[in-house]
């Protein structure tokens, strides 16, 4: 059961949060909740019902970060650092970045009462399965670090070349981020050998050197199936559709291209807007590489 929550919350969270406000395009109006995605800052990211239990949390945000701190500290060997605090159901949603590597992003949830208009500083708790796959993720791009960048220098090119752009650091910092994030592609490890070989070694000392990390991983066959990298660029103009012959060149350069971390990748290109309370762009018009036809690296 527990590997089958893990799978799940992963697949809910490779896109981003889930807000009930925004599950359909049909019900949003672009005028009102879409902007541009280099404004986008991730300060308007929003959960469901959580205007006032995000005020308490406000109010309280030096009680809530030394909380969270904490969690992680002893939950999972691991100091973060504090960016946004979202008002949800009955708590608070803490979003976090690890300090150092593995690098990760995450979250906790906090109690919160609004009746009393107190918060639950012993009652922090994360979704089951999320904060280890965030550091298996984590732990994964840096075992794998020189091949990650050899992705994201040709994502750059691309950016300079292309009138394309990738999300800011804010936005992922506020909430848009979540397992290892950069401004161009999210990576989740969900499970496996990766997590067989890493979990408990990192929980036990978390304090390892790279090379430490690389040599648990030394002669182990990874499935591409349990690792996904979902790859999302928007144009760089406003009322610009995504353009057909950029999305297919660097569908076809990623295809081609070798050296790159065992996975299953992922593609988007969508137009200059980003739905500012939840960090997604939804619309139809993006164009689309992804399940079930993954690029497919061994």
């Amino acid at each position: 059961m527990k590997s089958f929550l893990f799978n799940i919350l992963s697949l809910l969270f490779i896109c981003g949060c889930v807000n009930e406000e925004s599950s359909t395009l049909e019900n949003r109006s672009e005028d009102k909740y879409y902007v541009s995605v280099q404004e986008f800052t991730g300060e308007s990211y929003t959960l469901a019902r959580g205007d006032k239990t995000d005020e308490i949390a406000e109010e309280h945000s030096e009680e809530v970060n030394q909380a969270v701190k904490q969690y992680f500290k002893e939950e999972y060997k691991t100091e973060v650092k504090i960016h946004n605090i979202v008002g949800a159901v009955d708590g608070a949603t803490v979003f976090v970045e690890s300090i150092g590597k593995p690098h990760f992003y995450s979250y906790a949830i906090i109690p919160v009462d609004k009746e009393t208009e107190t918060v639950d500083s012993k009652g922090v708790w994360s979704q089951e399965g999320q904060v280890e796959a965030a550091i298996i993720s984590g732990l994964y791009a840096w075992i794998n670090e020189e091949k990650f960048q050899k992705l994201a220098q040709y994502v750059e090119e691309k950016v300079k070349e292309y009138p394309i752009v990738g999300i800011s650091e804010d936005a992922n910092q506020n909430g848009v981020g979540n397992y290892h994030t950069t401004p161009y592609y999210k990576l989740v490890v969900y499970g496996g050998v990766v997590q067989d070989e890493l979990l408990d070694n990192y929980l036990k000392n978390p304090d390892r050197s790279k090379d430490e990390w690389v040599k648990m991983l030394e002669g182990e066959s990874i499935n591409p199936a349990m690792v996904s990298v979902l790859i999302q660029l928007y144009m760089d103009e406003a009322d610009v559709e995504p353009d057909k012959e950029i999305f297919d060149q660097i569908v076809s350069d990623l295809s081609e291209m070798d050296d790159l971390p065992v996975g299953k990748y992922s593609f988007l290109l969508h137009d200059n807007t980003i739905d500012k309370t939840n960090g997604q762009n939804n619309k139809e018009n993006t164009l689309e590489r992804k399940a079930p036809n993954f690029i497919i690296k061994e």
